[in-house]
């Protein structure tokens, strides 16, 4: 899961100096010195300060005179430490500018605290990214649920799971129980149960949900067992998907093993969770146990994605001693480009091995997530569509089970409609992330001149014409009715038991059974009362007669295998060799091979004038061939 962490905030951003000053400067309530940062991959050792819920990566030199700042000193005095305590020969004056300049911006003098201008107002749960523009990879929505006051009683007891004592044999037994899984015993079963039994899923999704929590403790408690404190833990949107977060800023101030720990901690905590659910199935050889496994297996996988702020990329840009490859990617390039902004770069000269993992891996990010965006990018649409697709099928499984009075089925069906709206909403915060900066890089290019604002508005429309060229090809027209249609008014659509006399041949609509006709092609007469309630799901049912030539059969059971929601049955007595019927729709053919029917199926299929369109079309009554 996503770990919520904020880098330490550098002395060299674009500040306000601030031209009050006390005589004797005291230091604001919420500061506290923690000394080096340890484990870095900088030339020169970074210092770090807290202030209230923010770190600030600084100078030896400004931590020096920070020390020095009591509120009983002088600057001539604080001028005088400075200089017996370090290699620096500093005066009054100097130390005055640096206050000014530094740290009374950054909000660390006591008379004139305030939040440094370019970082903005503080995050309720703030990542490991300081940035104007929020990037596609941050996490969105963020809502806390726990606050320390909550998470530490658990993660004291939690953190001896880190013993060496007790981490070496938990992770012997829990690699073992992975082998055990994948090369003797398999997840066939288990995945058929789950999927199968009713209502089983649902369980298996709550408990792989709670699993994900307790790898949030993994974190915490890794924290605290190296001496950290959690800041707090919540849910969000992680690029589309939902995703638990836990706040390890505090990690900053601890070593590089202690990082990596924390890191990996999520992970160790998923495997526990796995070795647990796998000795209950020996216990209970209860098979959809082992479902869990796979999902957190599959979760575990993902983890280690390292073009993702997951927890395998943190604990990489731990190992290279860099707080964030994405946040600090563009003024690494700059320095290394030698570009001229590079000397008042907000990242500290690295040494030599850390800028080689650092520009290897943007070497092979960079291409990969480019590929990534455009995937994203060229395929809204397509992702829009099928979720409004998968969002009806939903609302169709919900109300059978609304019919049928099985809770489960609802509840799992409510859950999935959310699930699916959130990543369509993550969807759309990542498109609102990619077009922000462009369309201001755009607008602030053309603001000088007029021939830079043509230049914009050129780019601009070069830029819409090109996301037309990708997106309207997927964007299905509405097809239009083929000629010979009748329409029908349905009064009545009730659940009934028994025969029902209609209206028209076929029906149309009206009541009907509450067990719907599975789709496909029937080689025998199918209930009138079972195709109804399938075309109130939306489905097209195509009726020939029975002496129809073989040729024109084969032809409709094409059909009928390549669409979804069609049916395709004999129907004695009809009055034309083929009738294609949809809810309060139908058009009569002379023949299977006219270009009509086709026409039909993409008209009505899934259509407006289905009252529960999207309702299943698979899980009734019959076996299609």
């Amino acid at each position: 899961m996503p770990q919520q962490t904020t880098p330490p905030a550098h002395d060299d951003h674009a500040i306000r100096p601030v031209t009050a000053l006390p005589e004797r400067p005291a230091l604001a309530a919420d500061v506290r010195l923690l000394g080096p940062m340890q484990g870095m991959g900088f030339q020169q050792t970074q210092w770090l300060i807290a202030r209230g819920g923010r770190f600030l990566q600084v100078t030896e030199l400004l931590y020096r005179v920070a020390e020095q700042i009591d509120g009983e000193r002088a600057l001539d005095e604080i001028a005088a430490g400075v200089t017996a305590n370090t290699e620096w020969l500093v005066t009054a004056e100097q130390v005055r500018q640096l206050i000014q300049a530094k740290l009374a911006p950054l909000g660390l003098i006591a008379s004139t605290a305030q939040a440094p201008a370019s970082l903005g107002p503080q995050p309720a749960a703030p990542e490991r990214t300081v940035a104007l523009v929020r990037s596609p990879l941050r996490l969105n929505m963020r809502t806390r649920l726990l606050g320390p006051r909550l998470i530490n009683p658990l993660t004291r007891v939690l953190q001896f799971l880190y013993w060496p004592a007790l981490l070496v044999p938990l992770l012997g037994l829990a690699v073992f129980a992975q082998w055990w899984l994948f090369a003797r015993h398999g997840f066939a079963a288990a995945v058929q149960e789950a999927v199968y039994t009713p209502g089983l899923l649902l369980v298996v999704l709550l408990i792989a949900l709670a699993a994900s929590v307790f790898h949030e403790f993994g974190h915490a408690s890794a924290l605290c067992y190296g001496g950290g404190q959690v800041r707090g833990m919540g849910a969000g949107l992680y690029f589309i998907y939902p995703a638990f977060y836990t706040d390890v800023t505090d990690s900053y101030r601890l070593g590089r093993l202690a990082r990596v720990r924390t890191d990996l901690g999520g992970i160790y905590f998923h495997l526990l969770f796995a070795l647990g659910t796998i000795g209950l199935y020996q216990l209970t050889h209860a098979e959809y146990l082992l479902a869990i496994v796979l999902l957190i297996d599959i979760d575990i996988i993902t983890q280690f994605i390292p073009f993702a702020r997951l927890d395998g990329y943190w604990a990489l840009t731990d190992l290279a001693g860099v707080p964030d490859f994405f946040s600090q990617a563009g003024p690494f390039l700059a320095r290394v480009l030698r570009l001229p902004d590079a000397a008042g770069s907000k990242l500290p000269p690295l040494k030599r091995w850390s800028a080689g993992i650092f520009l290897l891996y943007l070497a092979v990010t960079v291409p990969v997530l480019a590929l990534l965006t455009y995937f994203v990018v060229s395929g809204a649409p397509s992702f829009a569509l099928s979720t409004k697709d998968a969002v009806l099928r939903q609302n169709g499984q919900f109300l059978n089970g609304a019919s049928t009075g099985n809770v489960a089925v609802m509840v799992l069906a409510v859950m999935q409609m959310v699930l699916i709206g959130l990543g369509f909403i993550g969807l759309a915060l990542v498109l609102y992330g990619l077009g922000k900066p462009v369309a201001l890089g755009l607008w602030r290019f053309g603001r000088p001149t007029w021939p830079r604002r043509a230049a914009s508005a050129l780019a601009a429309v070069g830029l819409v014409a090109l996301l037309a060229s990708l997106w309207i090809p997927q964007i299905p027209a509405q097809a239009a009715p083929p000629p010979g249609v009748q329409s029908f008014a349905v009064a009545s659509r009730l659940h009934v038991t028994g025969h029902v006399t209609y209206a028209q041949t076929p029906p149309v609509g009206g009541n009907h059974s509450p067990v719907w006709q599975n789709c496909g092609f029937y080689a025998a007469p199918i209930e009138n009362e079972h195709a109804v309630h399938s075309m109130e799901h939306g489905a097209v049912w195509i009726t020939y007669r029975p002496d129809l030539p073989a040729d024109q059969v084969d032809r409709l059971r094409q059909l009928a295998h390549r669409e979804q929601y069609v049916i395709v049955s004999p129907y004695p007595g009809l009055p034309a060799p083929v009738v294609a019927s949809a809810w309060a729709r139908q058009l009569r053919l002379a023949s299977a091979s006219d270009p009509r029917l086709a026409q039909f199926v993409r008209a009505f299929a899934l259509g407006d004038q289905a009252p529960e369109r999207g309702g299943p079309c698979t899980g009734g009554t019959g076996s299609p061939q």
